[in-house]
């Protein structure tokens, strides 16, 4: 009991010093340039890469632009695939493109500085996509491990066996199906997966699922306690141009972000082999409604998402496609009669070709609110963003198997 006591009197004093120094920050925060943004009400772009380890060389393994606009309290996230054919800053090379990952590895083998490297990336990327970069942060995988340790590890539920063996990159990844607590190391081999069938497409999506699993634990007030072990993780092997007074002034505006202010998507492309090597090749046009939909974020107000009853219809007609992805017949059909009544108009359904565990409502147009309205009305919880105008549609609804407890709950 004594020990139990001494344990809550050294948490209570240690949240209480952390809580000074936060206040501490805010008093002399005037300076921080995070601070002035916020206070402005302009956008805040950061660019966030996840680097490996390797003796010869540095590569930036994930990259990610993280928006936030104050205006709307509303965040994206945009996962950058590794692969993705950027220009060669370089105009004299016989090659004028590279692949995203490569512009660390060449400023990092010429340098040798971190620091030097991000601003390569981040001048990089935002000539790329047309966009102002304030901040990069960059993460190496050590201290990514020291950060979800600190956490407490991560739970997450492993939909399928995972098999992985790279013995010249001494990577050995193993998972069973099934709910599991992950620790550090065990995260990183979840994030890291690339299966033969869907490459770096399918662990950009595992990078999601894991990002909104970890957003929604980071709302835990328990964490406060653990927050000077979580600092201290993170500022071991990380760099980035940002000071603490920055940080803890964005730890605090994020701290009311839920998942519903949160819309993560992947920088549409396909797969191509370019003389010898593979890349992530986009469309300037389709790259360009992506940045648009984040740039016109400050329309967003999802906030008021779930406050529409269920049964309202909709002002204007909303044009969507249905999908079945379960072995059992007619579900498209029967759902796309039943939305009708709400003024939801599926131009198109039928099967979907592949098998998906959960329904999902996909937004193609850069409307979420839109998406998680139309959610609510389908009963199902898994919304997401893939911009594509080329459907002509606003709305993709993917029927999965779970789709048989929602239909006997709602219909």
């Amino acid at each position: 009991m004594v020990i139990k006591k001494t344990k809550i009197r050294k948490q209570r004093i240690l949240l209480g010093f952390f809580l000074v120094l936060i206040l501490i920050v805010m008093y002399f925060s005037s300076g921080s340039e995070v601070e002035n943004l916020l206070r402005c009400e302009k956008r805040i772009n950061i660019l966030m890469l996840g680097c490996d380890e390797l003796k010869y060389s540095k590569h930036a393994d994930v990259i990610m632009l993280l928006s936030y606009e104050p205006r709307t309290k509303f965040l994206d996230i945009l996962s950058i695939p590794r692969d993705s054919k950027v220009p060669r800053t370089d105009s004299k090379h016989w090659r004028p493109y590279q692949k995203a990952n490569e512009v660390y590895a060449r400023a990092y083998n010429k340098t040798k500085n971190p620091h030097d490297s991000c601003i390569a990336v981040k001048d990089s990327i935002s000539k790329f996509l047309d966009m102002t970069i304030q901040f990069y942060l960059q993460v190496d995988y050590n201290s990514f491990c020291d950060v979800i340790d600190a956490m407490g590890g991560v739970e997450m539920n492993i939909e399928k066996r995972m098999d992985y063996d790279d013995n010249w990159g001494k990577l050995h990844i193993h998972f069973k199906p099934g709910l599991q607590k992950l620790n550090g190391k065990k995260s990183l081999e979840y994030i890291r997966f690339r299966d033969k069938a869907l490459g770096d497409v399918g662990r950009i999506v595992r990078q999601h699922k894991f990002l909104k699993i970890l957003s929604n634990q980071m709302r835990n007030v328990r964490l406060l306690m653990k927050l000077p072990d979580i600092y201290s993780a993170i500022v071991r092997n990380t760099w980035t141009n940002m000071w603490l007074k920055d940080v803890i002034s964005l730890m605090i505006e994020l701290r009311d972000v839920t998942r519903r202010d949160l819309r993560i998507q992947n920088l549409p492309g396909i797969a191509k082999c370019l003389i010898g090597k593979n890349y992530w090749v986009t469309e300037k046009e389709k790259v360009g409604n992506v940045v648009q939909v984040i740039k016109n974020s400050y329309r967003e107000n999802s906030r008021n998402y779930g406050l529409k009853p269920m049964a309202e219809t909709f002002d204007d007609i909303v044009v969507v496609e249905v999908w079945n992805a379960t072995s059992r017949r007619g579900l498209a059909e029967d759902l796309q009669l039943y939305l009708r009544q709400f003024g939801i108009d599926a131009v198109r359904w039928g099967n979907y070709g592949n098998y998906k565990k959960y329904t999902t409502v996909i937004d193609r147009q850069g409307d979420i609110g839109l998406a998680y309205r139309v959610a609510r009305v389908v009963g199902c919880s898994e919304v997401k963003t893939e911009i594509d105008k080329t459907r002509l549609v606003e709305l993709s609804i993917v029927i999965g198997d779970d789709f048989k407890e929602i239909y006997e709950k709602k219909y």
